[in-house]
């Protein structure tokens, strides 16, 4: 089972470092990994669709509208690192050469959305999953890497490996994409005028 402990092993090993029992081992070797471990997590969650990461919610509307342009703001899942299209918040082909208003479909600000779209609001999101026995093998790969690379000056102040590590890491997330643990991200229609030469005419 993947565990904390395993995937900065398997960074350790990269470096050709001894392994470690656990992250609150008083060695140079630990602590480095447990200091680096979380912001690089985190860091990795949302740089890619990770299948696992995928969450979907139904949002009630705040009561405090937001001051203009908006007509309705909602509070973001407390687990969430990044909003992805889907839902209610699904644009289409984009068409703003020829609208006259405004064409945001929403907004993410702070720890808000802003839409137009009434409650309940449905969306797509990445979600902040820290238990390490959930994440996909493709991914404990990849963070093990960046992981690796991460610390590498610390304990080894070897570019040489610190090329390996990246190696490893752009390996694994060619493996996800091949293996479809990563989900590609729709494509919206190019903005083009015969769209709506084709819809007057």
């Amino acid at each position: 089972m993947t565990s904390e402990v395993s995937i900065a092993n398997r960074a350790l090993q990269l470096l050709g470092a001894d392994s470690i029992i656990s992250l609150a081992d008083d060695t140079n070797r630990a602590r480095t990994m447990a200091l680096a471990y979380e912001p690089v997590r985190d860091a990795e969650l949302p740089r890619y669709r990770w299948r696992f990461t995928l969450a979907r919610a139904q949002l009630p509307a705040l009561t405090t509208a937001p001051l203009f342009e908006f007509a309705y703001q909602y509070q973001v899942p407390n687990d969430m690192l990044r909003l992805i299209e889907g839902g209610d918040l699904t644009t289409s082909a984009d068409l703003s050469d020829y609208r006259s208003g405004a064409s945001a479909l929403y907004s993410v600000e702070g720890d808000k959305i802003l839409t137009h779209i009434g409650a309940p609001l449905s969306i797509r999101y990445i979600a902040k999953i820290t238990d390490a026995s959930l994440f996909a093998p493709d991914f404990a790969e990849a963070l093990s890497a960046r992981l690796a690379d991460e610390c590498c000056e610390r304990l080894t102040q070897s570019d040489s490996k610190r090329q390996i590590c990246m190696e490893a890491y752009k390996r694994a997330i060619r493996e996800a994409k091949r293996s479809n643990a990563i989900q590609v991200a729709s494509q919206s229609a190019a903005d083009d005028t015969w769209i709506i030469g084709r819809v007057t005419d």
